[in-house]
């Protein structure tokens, strides 16, 4: 069997090295039209700030690694087209422009998504970028330790704007944040836990200009100088675009089924429309278990599950069924850690999902310690059903890792009524007896004794 992969980033690698290892003898192509894979984009501002010091630490695969396993790799090279009733691809060597055919079995898509960069005057100067790839990263990390460059805006209020927000600031660059939402993060957390990151950034010196839509970038010989908006103008030597992203699906629009954002359909076995088409990481949809739906959930950790899933099912047909998704996420700046699962009382709200939830907050250990912080925690669940559908948790102190619980909570549909009795160690080093968590859910019930 000849099996080709598109996309040698997160998903992709996965789905090869796994498909390698369950068939040593298949036939595994890879195409990418960057000249590197496995980037974890997601250490970019850690990069950009100087925490990370050698950027090909944020590597954990390479085109040699890929080639010793027996995979034939090819690198700057794009796929333009897919003749699914052939089963061919068309290819672009980008080194030298030839065009050429290729043939498979099984084609996995991973060809993952691009930020959305609309026609607006001045985005394509100088000193607008992007940041996606380890090329992107590379250009804003030598901005960063330019000390010529003082005035930094970054345009998106998202993951990516924050974290480069915080690594810009780490430098002494002055900072202004710019996006069409009042608050920071809308989407992923809940206006307690944004207020607290909001008021840390402030403190620091950020300017945040919430409400603000980007109308034009002023420059001079093609170099920005200026961002305008619809209220105001801000100088600007550097400007970072991090105002969302789509799937990278566009040649694919006859070749298997879309959703109307144009992410590629698929069943539990990451299957598309096509039999002998699969797809994964960001550029498919998957269910959600806490929205009951498929949605659009791009994040790198999906991505790693959905190549072991697709990789699974085209050796083994049917054999690894997707237990779904809840897009659990996390962020540490401005000295606050948060995480995320399932659906905010936003997305609930947006959605018309008829939800109960309780904000409750307690101090991480007992007072009798010498240290202790004040913690955070929401907990949304479906009024009728009970079932927990989402959770948020901050602190300056790292207590991100109880959103494993909850997101394994919500894929077990486990009940708001249930979380008092769950399984939870106590020591005075980590928690309370009764801790933030095992409190929250006594609260729900009436049962919160220890309330002050």
């Amino acid at each position: 069997m000849k099996i080709i992969v598109v996309g040698a980033n997160h998903a992709g690698t996965t789905a090869i090295r796994t498909l390698r290892r369950l068939d040593p003898s298949a036939e595994i192509v890879t195409y990418d039209r960057n000249n590197n894979i496995s980037f974890l984009g997601c250490g970019i501002a850690l990069w950009v700030s100087g925490e990370v010091q050698d950027p090909q630490g944020l590597f954990y695969a390479s085109p040699e690694i890929l080639a010793s396993e027996g995979i034939k790799v090819n690198m700057e090279h794009e796929v333009i087209g897919v003749d699914n009733k052939n089963q061919k691809i068309r290819v672009k060597n980008l080194q030298t422009n030839e065009e050429f055919e290729d043939n498979y079995d099984k084609l996995v898509l991973a060809i993952g998504s691009w930020p959305i960069i609309p026609p607006i005057e001045g985005i394509k100067q100088e000193g607008v970028h992007i940041v996606k790839w380890y090329q992107h990263g590379e250009i804003v990390k030598n901005a960063n330790e330019d000390d010529n460059i003082k005035n930094v805006v970054v345009c998106g209020a998202g993951y990516i704007g924050i974290e480069l927000v915080d690594a810009f600031y780490q430098k002494g660059k002055n900072v202004t944040l710019v996006d069409i939402s009042d608050r920071i993060m809308p989407r992923y957390y809940d206006k307690p836990f944004t207020d607290c990151v909001e008021g840390a950034m402030l403190r620091d010196g950020v300017t945040f200009r919430g409400g603000e839509t980007v109308v034009k970038f002023d420059g001079k010989n093609n170099v920005v100088s200026h961002v305008v908006t619809d209220k105001g103008s801000y100088p600007a030597d550097l400007v970072i675009w991090a105002v969302g992203f789509r799937p990278a699906t566009k040649m694919l629009e006859n070749v298997v089924d879309l959703n109307k954002n144009g992410a590629i359909m698929v069943d539990q076995y990451m299957q598309t429309s096509d039999p002998n088409i699969y797809a994964v990481g960001d550029c498919v949809e998957v269910y959600d278990n806490a929205k009951q739906t498929s949605a659009y959930i791009a994040l790198a950790t999906n991505a790693v599950r959905t190549g072991v899933v697709a990789a699974v099912n085209i050796i083994k047909p049917a054999g690894l069924e997707s237990p779904g998704f809840q897009g659990s996420n996390a962020i540490n700046v401005f000295g606050w850690c948060l995480a995320s699962t399932g659906v905010t009382e936003t997305v609930a709200k947006d959605l018309g999902i008829d939800y109960d939830q309780i904000t409750f907050s307690d101090n991480d250990r007992p007072e009798f310690m010498s240290s202790y912080k004040n913690v955070i925690i929401k907990i949304v669940w479906d009024k009728k059903t009970r079932k927990i559908i989402g959770a948020q948790v901050g602190s300056e102190n790292n207590h991100t890792e109880v959103m494993y619980m909850f997101s394994l909570a919500i894929m077990k549909g486990v009940t708001i009524d249930e979380l008092p009795l769950i399984d939870i160690f106590f020591l005075p080093h980590f928690n309370k007896p009764y801790n933030f968590i095992t409190l929250a859910g006594l609260e729900v019930l009436g049962l919160n004794y220890f309330k002050k």
